[in-house]
């Protein structure tokens, strides 16, 4: 009797508890109903004029696009990267790849400069000024990719007045090289008509004049890293700045000294005496 009793109480009680559940399975379903009509159905306040005036996202400058930009997730700087990732590391490679060869070069130069040097010597500058050629062409193409078509674009460079002054820098480096190419390209086409012959070699005052433009040359050079770390951050960007009135230093410091140290190699005049000494 006892055991049919406790069957029959857990017989009463399992209809009762899937009832309760069951009826609390669905008042949460028709609670739930209940507040996503209510969601649906709200709208947003409506502001005042001077409300809606006050609470716009103001205009944002250039430097800040760039910098909420750069303050994206990982995910969405690598998708929105992907299409030209591979082509602007490229280019962003070959243009320091320049900067390095360059220094190289212009190092080469320098420890190579001395008085009483030797066809071996010349040969080293020939070799050293055509590489820095090279490399400066280098720098060129890449930087004109790395402007227009890749980093921050055309807009943000053209309006920063810390980027015409790394082209300055870059003009200024590129025109003082024209002294040393000029004669080194005569010392080669005289060594050349010597044949064997070794041909005098550079007097004290050229080579001296030679050795303080090469480091007027390392100076620019060492000095265009800086410049282009601060132009990255937006450092004195100025909107109302046109392109033209920035790219008018670099323009005549290319032009000008360009000039300059062109026409100061093809007059240069080795003294009687100098060469003598020399000898």
């Amino acid at each position: 009797l006892q055991e049919r009793s406790n069957t029959s109480c857990s017989n009463t009680r399992s209809p009762h508890k899937l009832t309760m559940r069951s009826i609390a399975l669905i008042a949460m379903a028709a609670f739930a109903v209940r507040e996503s009509e209510a969601f649906a159905t709200l709208k947003p306040p409506r502001l005042s004029s001077r409300h809606s005036r006050s609470q716009q996202p103001a205009d944002l400058s250039v430097p800040e696009v760039a910098a909420a930009a750069t303050s994206l997730p990982a995910p969405l700087l690598a998708a929105s990267a992907a299409p030209n990732a591979l082509a602007s590391a490229v280019v962003a490679y070959l243009h320091y790849a320049g900067f390095l060869l360059s220094g190289v070069c212009l190092t080469a130069e320098r420890l190579t400069l001395k008085e009483g040097m030797g066809k071996a010597d010349d040969n080293v500058l020939s070799i050293a000024d055509s590489l820095y050629g090279v490399a400066g062409l280098v720098i060129v193409v890449t930087g004109y990719l790395r402007a227009t078509q890749f980093g921050k674009g055309w807009e943000f460079y053209a309006h920063e007045p810390i980027f015409w002054l790394k082209l300055t820098l870059l003009a200024v480096a590129g025109a003082a090289s024209f002294f040393p190419t000029a004669i080194i390209i005569q010392r080669a086409l005289r060594q050349r008509d010597a044949g064997e012959a070794s041909i005098p070699p550079m007097s004290p005052r050229l080579v001296a004049r030679m050795t303080s433009i090469v480091n007027a040359e390392l100076l620019a050079l060492a000095s265009i890293p800086l410049t282009a770390t601060t132009m990255s951050r937006g450092i004195g960007y100025a909107e109302w700045l046109p392109w033209q009135v920035g790219a008018l230093p670099p323009a005549l410091a290319l032009g000008g000294l360009g000039y300059k140290y062109i026409n100061e190699a093809l007059s240069w005049k080795e003294e009687e005496g100098e060469k003598r000494a020399a000898e």
